[in-house]
């Protein structure tokens, strides 16, 4: 039996291997293509349309845009973080389950963070909040590609292949690209990649024993969400 085949207390001994079959191209396809559908949003939207209310909390839709917005900037930066040295975490699912742990950033941060989104909402124009998506994020694509899957340091908390922080950057735009679409009374038309590669990502941060029987209707367990 392999390694990756044992698990303890219903969590993997490994440390997730939905990434291993992608390349990085492949992941930075993706996420030029749900970006550009982000800049196509933000051109095309109404003035009604950016003040509506979104699922997640006190976020309007201007809220939630400046949260997403704020991802191809951030790879911007990553790609000028290259280090010489060995990831702290090896996939994207394990430094997700970290940050999504009871003491983990996603929680510790998240009324900063919501605020963060607010305050750029009004700080910056529609105008600043577009180009993001459709001149910073597509040029960090390029430098990106160019540099193919080195360690880069993850926003100083983490050492991770650039691959992988490419999965993760895939996993936000499609999540809030969905929130977005419910706000905007849309239909959910996500590329079919972005859903592939976040449903891949999710479904590996849950315990597998716990999350096969919940998926298949054995257990009323609350797995969910693994990710906030």
């Amino acid at each position: 039996m392999s390694r990756e085949a044992v698990v303890l207390g219903g969590q993997p001994l490994g440390d997730g291997r939905y990434s291993r079959a992608m390349t990085i191209d492949e992941r930075l396809s993706t996420l030029d293509e749900l970006w550009s559908i982000w800049a196509e949003l933000g051109q095309a939207m109404t003035d009604e349309q950016w003040r509506r209310p979104t699922r997640l909390g006190d976020w309007d839709v201007r809220s939630l845009y400046s949260h997403a917005a704020w991802w191809p900037t951030g790879l911007s930066m990553l790609v000028d973080s290259v280090r010489d040295a060995e990831p702290t975490h090896p996939t994207a699912v394990a430094l997700l389950r970290d940050f999504n742990a009871p003491d983990g950033i996603a929680n510790t941060l998240r009324d900063a963070v919501a605020a963060d989104a607010r305050e750029n909402a009004v700080k910056h124009s529609t105008e600043q909040l577009v180009e993001w998506f459709a001149g910073t994020g597509p040029r960090a694509i390029a430098t990106a590609r160019r540099l193919g899957p080195v360690v880069i340091d993850y926003f100083g908390v983490a050492l991770l292949r650039l691959d992988e922080a490419a999965g993760i950057g895939v996993l936000e735009a499609t999540v809030h690209l969905l929130d977005l679409h419910r706000a905007l009374d849309r239909p959910p038309e996500v590329p079919a990649a972005g859903l592939t590669q976040t449903a891949a990502i999710l479904a590996e941060m849950a315990p597998p024993v716990e999350f096969i029987e919940v998926a298949t209707g054995r257990s009323a367990s609350g797995l969910f969400p693994v990710l906030s």
